[in-house]
């Protein structure tokens, strides 16, 4: 939780944001990405914007070259340029040989150097670092340290988070401290200013840290620790917590020694302490409202994403439903209710409208398939390079577009099976008629289904513990109300039949496409709201 959070990014800035865990810096960078939305305040400009999660998911079905070549299209990059930049980062972060490995092979040190790359590869404006540095290699360290100075020697913004303090000190330009819900910047007499800067300050030298770890039932405290910290040792929820103030130069030693220690003392918190040892409080940043897990955030400038993100999103999301094999059951379940149901020789209507009504719970299914196949972690990378309702957007589509080819599909092996004529044999239908009115049939549950899919997922249903089900009773219900769109259209199919009069369900076409559209409008809306 955050409140009375006021900030201005500037171009060209290298800012540090500390706090202890769960004090709310992912969130404030999850909000500076734009993946997530204040509930009170408004952020204002949105430049072209990468992140870097703290967990970056080994479970995406793609190789890393795969990976990110999508990401660098969602980015705008051209297919040439994005596996070409792929490849760059690949080789300076020494993962080349990695590059057709599946990413759920990697290491996590080289899961993490795919992490990084999909984020510098684009050369944003704004570059979002969420503990990036960790599981990284010293080569790769250096690496990323190079190009955040020289991404900010450029005119770019970089904003990160790191538990070692002495990450990039000599060149932060303004470091900010979350504590107690609030932002409250370090005082500049603290720091020293970045060269070329106009202002701002970095951590200085002679700068020290506190070092709050948690250690095991009756633990203690490791002896000879380096540097000669000081502190105090108690019980926090009843086991062993220290806290040690050591200086800077020695924070990494000290980490290190405490990590492998036996047993291992779990870091808690890395915060910097000079301004309190000097007797200065840190000044607080002006307050401009309040939010719960969020922060009103304003921007100096920035530009949207391209237009090429929607293209390229729906790209990665087919890519990723057909490799994820998730829509295996679903396709299978619905080849086994047209096995059951449809016959050779059966009424052409008939089976057109039980086709139609098979799928309707099919689309439900697969829509939340797609929206729900994401690693958060994946989604919120591509969230900052294109927004999160165009993100959730393509998820949608791509469930919805699934659909669809199983319903184009279903309605010919129907037309080449059935028999042209009503339910009594004595009147001829028009084969042509009725697939046109068994296809509009079909699209009209499949645009239902989509509905019913993007409603009962994220980020409208939070908990996914009830979703088949209450999916299932939905697409059930709307099949069996006399009001349902999706009702009169297979009602008409089973009516033709016995009258052998083809009606085409355009009104009902037109209802089931405006609850699509507003359903998936409001899941749109609602997608920065953290699940």
């Amino acid at each position: 939780m955050l409140r009375g959070v006021d900030l201005e990014v500037r171009p060209g800035s290298l800012i540090r944001v500390t706090g202890s865990n769960g004090s709310g810096k992912s969130t404030l960078l999850r909000l500076l990405a734009g993946i997530d939305a204040p509930t009170t305040g408004r952020i204002t400009a949105r430049p072209r914007t990468a992140y870097v999660p703290e967990r970056f998911p080994a479970d995406l079905p793609f190789t890393a070259l795969g990976y990110l070549t999508h990401v660098g299209r969602v980015h705008g990059l051209g297919s040439t340029a994005a596996v070409r930049g792929a490849e760059e980062w690949l080789e300076r972060f020494d993962a080349a040989g990695h590059a057709h490995t599946p990413l759920a092979e990697l290491s996590k040190g080289t899961s993490q150097k795919v992490a990084v790359a999909q984020a510098l590869m684009p050369t944003p404006d704004l570059l979002i670092l969420d503990e990036a540095w960790t599981g990284l290699d010293q080569s790769a360290r250096a690496a990323l340290d190079e190009e955040v100075t020289s991404r900010v020697t450029a005119g770019g913004t970089v904003v990160y988070v790191d538990h070692d303090p002495r990450r990039l000190a000599s060149s932060a330009d303004e470091i900010f401290h979350i504590t107690d819900t609030r932002l409250v910047r370090a005082p500049g007499a603290e720091g020293t200013p970045s060269p070329g800067s106009s202002g701002g300050f970095a951590v200085p030298r002679e700068a020290r840290v506190c070092v709050e770890a948690e250690g095991e039932s009756g633990a203690s405290v490791p002896e000879g620790l380096p540097g000669a910290p000081v502190g105090e040792q108690g019980l926090g929820g009843g086991v062993p917590v220290v806290r040690l103030t050591v200086a800077v130069d020695h924070s990494d030693a000290l980490l290190r020694a405490l990590l492998t220690a036996r047993p291992p003392w779990h870091i808690r918190a890395v915060t910097p302490v000079a301004a309190e040892a000097e007797g200065r409080a840190p000044v607080p940043v002006s307050a401009g409202g309040e939010a719960e897990g969020r922060a009103p955030v304003s921007w100096a400038a920035g530009a949207g994403a391209g237009g090429r993100a929607l293209p390229a999103l729906l790209r990665y999301q087919a890519a990723l439903l057909a490799r994820s094999q998730r829509w295996v059951p679903p396709v299978v379940l619905y080849g086994a209710f047209m096995a059951i149901g449809v016959m050779a020789g059966q009424p052409i209507l008939d089976s057109f409208g039980y086709a139609a009504a098979a799928l309707l719970p099919i689309a439900a299914w697969l829509v939340r398939v797609c929206v729900n196949n994401e690693p958060a972690a994946a989604r919120n990378c591509a969230a900052a390079a294109a927004g999160p309702a165009r993100v959730h957007l393509s998820s949608v589509v791509t469930g919805l577009a699934a659909a669809a080819v199983l319903g184009v599909v279903g309605a010919l092996f129907v037309a080449l099976i059935s028999d042209p004529k009503t339910s009594d044999q004595r009147i001829d239908v028009s084969l042509w008629d009725a697939t046109a009115a068994g296809l509009l049939a079909a699209l009209t549950c499949v645009l239902l289904g989509a509905a019913i899919g993007a409603l009962l997922s994220r980020p409208l249903l939070l908990s996914t513990g009830w979703g088949i089900q209450a999916t299932a009773a939905a697409s059930l219900l709307v099949l069996v109300a006399s009001a349902s769109p999706a009702n009169a259209a297979v009602s008409d199919l089973v009516s033709g039949s016995q009258t052998g009069t083809v009606t085409l369900p355009l009104l009902p076409l037109a209802m089931t496409g405006a609850a699509a559209a507003g359903a998936t409008a409001l899941a749109c809306a609602l997608s920065s709201r953290r699940s």
